[in-house]
């Protein structure tokens, strides 16, 4: 092989990679708009809720206005989502990252425990749920359930 065809290959290969890097980013780009819009959507949403909610305070304008109030700040937040260009998003979380590391870690520590948190409540929730009074013990011979109070001392089948 001539160093022209390594040469010619290199570029190739280069320029390939390019198109691959600017396809993904113009890809992540989309998919980041579209989770932006549903972020905000999911937002507004839940502020038309508070809005509805404080209708049912009638008696009490003290909770009603305090709901109302949640409900409209809500509202500014989704409109903020959606006026935020990601780019400014991406600076501003770095800088903010930069000034306050620990802050930070500590944020993203908490959000990464939160999400665990969630998803292993969403495991749950697709779980068939089992009967409060009988219980699966390894002792219990097979076919029968062990009662919850009485163990699996051979008087507690059912």
């Amino acid at each position: 092989m001539t160093r022209s065809t390594k040469s010619d290959i290199a570029t190739a290969a280069k320029e390939t990679a390019e198109e691959v890097a600017k396809t993904a980013k113009a890809n992540a780009a989309v998919k980041a708009e579209a989770a932006k819009e549903d972020v905000a959507d999911r937002v507004s949403e839940q502020a038309e809720n508070f809005r509805e909610a404080s209708e049912a305070f009638e008696n009490n304008a003290l909770a009603s206005d305090a709901v109302k109030y949640l409900g409209d700040n809500l509202a500014h937040a989704a409109t903020a989502v959606r006026d935020m260009d990601l780019s400014n998003i991406q600076h501003d979380l770095t800088q903010f990252a930069r000034r306050n590391p620990l802050v930070f870690f500590g944020g993203a520590a908490a959000l990464g425990f939160l999400a665990a948190r969630a998803m292993k409540a969403s495991e749950r929730a697709h779980t068939p749920a089992t009967h409060p009074d009988h219980l699966d013990y390894s002792g219990v011979p097979a076919g029968r359930d062990a009662l919850a109070e009485q163990g699996t001392k051979g008087w507690g089948y059912s």
